[in-house]
């Protein structure tokens, strides 16, 4: 990928964070591996928790390690390569930095001033069906939320022991994870196929549990907390450590992390669910429909999702998103128009309608959609930021639908 030419601005901050972040002195830190887990509530809103609770050195650093902000906790024999290291913190950051600058920041600014102008709710519960990890495009569209609710089919896997990883195999796994990173890096989203591949049983990453680290911190989170989750038969949220977890083999299971903001008080959670929420999946796990149903109302948030709500198929989880939502920001891939353009809900239509990509088919084309976009009044102007799968052109959509 061809690198745009960093202002003078970016590349100024790009340096600092280098040279501040690319340092592995010794510590006397505890490299003791960290299996914490904590009772678990349902998804209620985790500001309400005690305020003042210290991070989790473990998790913490190993956030900061992946993301190749520092790695001085996990090199207290000098164990990482510097000269490996110093390439791949300064390649992810200069990466951030250059997505930060053309899409991240753009699409925060214009967030916040759509929300401030239809008076959204942001602290609500932010749910994102068809998620993958993609914890950073929500964080920046939704940056007051108290809790996030990602839900996709790529697994979570598991972590290599960092206490006794040799320098060789931390040098392929850091490099797998920013391979994994690229379809973030140049188009927005997660590419199924190429996602499954990075993820897959016997790969590096074994799991997508890597890119949550990556996204906390680098999107300045201190974690507080990490803890397998699932739901059990009476669709209650409960926590699980590995000792037991041959025995809920048939149960939807999750990762949950506690987080807060640095310099803020107010915790934060993002809870993953690996599972298939099609109507086949439901009814294979009636339990988890039942628990999605029961969460508060939310703003929800929708993006590069295969037009799989436009099928017959997922009628399920297009019902439980519409009933839970207060808001919805998605693009064409999420709900079809026509289950909002009902009179239930206000409509607020950003960027340029086109043709699918070629990815998919030409009857995913809403003419309905494509007529209110030459509404005036639904018409709501430019997207001065690319997000979603019109990435090279940049005939890209957002629109916003918000529950009167």
């Amino acid at each position: 990928m061809h690198m745009k030419k960093l202002s003078s601005t970016y590349f100024f901050v790009f340096l600092l964070i280098v040279s501040l972040s690319s340092s592995c002195e010794n510590t006397s830190s505890n490299n003791e591996l960290q299996n914490k887990s904590y009772n678990t509530p349902n998804i209620t809103d985790s500001s309400t928790s005690p305020s003042i609770q210290p991070i989790d050195t473990f998790h913490n650093a190993l956030g900061l390690l992946i993301s190749g902000m520092d790695c001085s906790y996990f090199n207290t024999n000098n164990n990482i390569d510097t000269s490996f290291w110093n390439q791949y913190s300064n390649r992810v950051s200069e990466s951030f930095l250059k997505m930060h600058e053309n899409r991240l920041e753009p699409m925060r600014k214009w967030k916040k001033t759509i929300s401030s102008n239809n008076k959204l709710n942001d602290t609500s519960l932010l749910f994102y069906p068809f998620s993958g990890a993609d914890f950073l495009h929500a964080y920046y569209l939704f940056p007051e939320a108290n809790d996030y609710v990602l839900i996709a089919q790529e697994k979570i896997g598991d972590l290599p022991d960092f206490n006794s990883i040799s320098s060789q195999k931390l040098k392929l796994y850091l490099n797998a994870v920013d391979h994994s990173l690229g379809d973030i890096y140049k188009r927005s989203y997660f590419i199924t196929k190429s996602m499954m591949a990075d993820t897959k049983e016997g790969s590096e990453l074994n799991g997508l549990l890597p890119l949550f680290y990556w996204f906390i911190s680098r999107t300045d989170h201190e974690i507080i907390n990490v803890s397998n989750v699932y739901v059990d038969s009476n669709s209650k949220l409960n926590t699980f450590t590995s000792s037991i977890e041959n025995k809920l083999d048939k149960k939807i299971k999750g990762i949950k992390f506690l987080f807060r903001k640095k310099g803020d008080e107010k915790l934060k959670s993002i809870t993953y669910f690996n599972c298939d929420i099609s109507n086949k999946g439901f009814n294979k796990n009636p339990e988890f429909k039942t628990y999605l149903n029961s969460i508060r109302t939310c703003n929800s948030f929708v993006k590069s999702a295969s037009y799989l709500m436009h099928y017959s198929t997922f009628s399920d989880i297009r019902g439980i998103t519409l009933e839970k939502s207060n808001s919805i920001l998605e693009d064409d891939t999420g709900i079809p128009f026509k289950y909002l353009n009902n009179g239930g809900w206000d409509i607020n239509l950003f960027g340029v309608y086109v043709m699918p990509v070629k990815d998919f088919s030409e009857s995913r084309f809403q003419k309905d959609l494509s007529e209110a976009y030459m509404n005036e009044t639904f018409n709501k102007g430019k997207l001065p930021f690319s997000l979603g799968y019109h990435w090279g052109s940049k005939e890209q959509n957002q629109m916003l639908y918000i529950k009167k």
